[in-house]
């Protein structure tokens, strides 16, 4: 008779957790959100050498969110995910909620991350290798907010950013906000918001709602640029004012909100929408086009337009030092594209 060779096979499901993304409401407090590949219970600690909190999760899930309050600005935190069910520690980092940082830092903009995990990917690493003290998105993270598998791409691309603060705008493809609004908590309405770093402002505007004279958003970005000196005000969102690709100028950003800046004094402006890199000086203003995160890539229709410009996967490294803003654009294999100085107005 012959004997019977039995073969067993285990198949054994592993958890594997990707980035925290760390966005900041007030100077006080933090949200953590994080994501697991099946639905899991996590502890969570945040601590320094005088602060300690930890939460332990009640439900399973694989989208995590978790608030963190009576933190201190720019003290260095350290934060740690665990398994509820283990004491395996799967994810660990560190952050500052910047406020009145030292005389000298950097700080990273980039946009249009949808669609291409890999090339989202390679711009994720290739920032996280300049530490910058916060990440700026000019929008179009996902493809869709309403569909949580591109959540969790966007969550697995930015895994190497999961030591630093990250502030995002809304771009036409998270325009509903729904899932936006859950996995990041940002100041004021969070559909458009302001913070202040040091020296410098940072206006955030939402394009895909009303900012005409008439609306809310406009009233307040007027107030806010009337009453908010700063030493270079920098506002940021999705639709570009001027533009040489394939979207070209948005008309009534151009039409409503240049008149604005250039009346009050903005000195820098960040987009994104087409898939490039351009850089334009208008009036006194800066304008870059950050669109090179990982979405399929345009051409110029005008390329003598722009004073610089790159069709390729790119970021932009800010570097401030004692009342001097310097911008350069890096390709994802570090080498510098367009360098330049803005000049406060």
């Amino acid at each position: 008779m012959k004997g019977l060779t039995v073969l067993l096979i285990f198949f054994v499901i592993s958890v594997s957790l990707t980035a925290a993304i760390i966005t900041s409401p007030a100077t006080n407090s933090i949200q953590l959100s994080w994501y697991t590949s099946v639905p899991e219970s996590c502890k969570l600690t945040v601590y320094n050498d005088v602060f300690s909190i930890k939460i332990v999760e009640s439900k399973p899930s694989m989208f995590h969110v978790q608030s963190i309050n009576g933190l201190q600005p720019d003290s260095i935190y350290r934060y740690r995910i665990e398994y509820n069910s283990s004491e395996e520690t799967v994810t660990e980092g560190n952050f500052s909620i910047p406020s009145n940082p030292e005389t000298q830092f950097k700080f990273v903009a980039y946009g249009d991350s949808r669609s291409n995990l890999a090339a989202h990917r390679e711009v994720s690493k290739a920032i996280a290798r300049e530490s910058p003290l916060f990440v700026i998105h000019t929008g179009d993270m996902v493809y869709s907010d309403c569909r949580l598998n591109d959540w969790a791409d966007f969550f697995k691309a930015t895994e190497p950013l999961s030591d630093t603060l990250f502030f995002p705008v809304i771009g036409n493809h998270e325009r509903v906000a729904k899932n936006y609004k859950a996995f990041f908590s940002l100041p004021g309405n969070e559909y458009y918001y302001s913070y202040r770093v040091g020296d410098l402002l940072f206006v955030m505007l939402n394009t895909n709602k009303r900012f005409d004279r008439c609306s809310s958003q406009y009233k307040w970005l007027k107030s806010l640029l009337k009453s908010e000196p700063a030493k270079f005000t920098i506002a940021i969102f999705h639709h570009p004012a001027f533009s040489y690709s394939s979207h070209g100028d948005s008309f009534f950003v151009k039409k409503i909100l240049v008149p604005l800046f250039e009346k009050y004094g903005v000195d820098l402006v960040l987009s994104g929408h087409d898939h490039n890199y351009q850089r334009i000086e208008h009036n006194g203003i800066t304008y870059i086009v950050t669109g090179g995160g990982g979405a399929s890539l345009y051409s110029l229709k005008d390329p003598s337009g722009p004073v610089a410009s790159f069709k390729g996967y790119h970021f932009v490294l800010f570097e401030y030092s004692s009342g001097i803003l310097k911008g350069t654009c890096y390709d994802t294999g570090e080498n510098a594209i367009d360098s330049f100085n803005v000049f406060p107005r």
